[in-house]
């Protein structure tokens, strides 16, 4: 999919139509991705999810151009797109605050405290 494909209002919504996917996105917009992103490990940590599960996730994500990865071997980071879905990502992501959303911040947060699953 061409990142500007994730622009038709059926792609946008179809993409946020997924729960695991906002969480995902929830999670990389969160003040504990920063710049490098966030492991994979500490996403399946986080969401407590299988690996292939939220790897499929981030494959349909990075497709659609709203994450990009970096590899830093073994490893590998993703973080957001800054304009994805053409900048307004942030106003849909606030609209996702309910307990699950808060465990996975949680999660994530003592995951970035104890160093994470990979070095830097």
């Amino acid at each position: 999919m061409h990142p500007d494909a994730a622009e038709a209002p059926e792609e946008l919504f179809g993409l946020l139509a997924d729960r695991t996917r906002l969480r995902i996105l929830a999670l990389l917009a969160g003040e504990h991705a920063g710049a490098r992103g966030v492991c994979v490990g500490d996403l399946v940590e986080a969401l407590d999810l299988p690996q292939p599960t939220v790897s499929r996730h981030l494959g349909h994500l990075r497709r659609a151009g709203w994450v990009h990865a970096s590899r830093r071997e073994p490893w590998v980071h993703y973080a957001l797109v800054p304009q994805a879905a053409g900048g307004r990502l942030g106003q849909f992501l606030e609209l996702c605050d309910d307990a699950e959303f808060e465990r996975d911040r949680w999660r994530l947060e003592r995951l970035a405290d104890g160093g994470g699953c990979c070095p830097p």
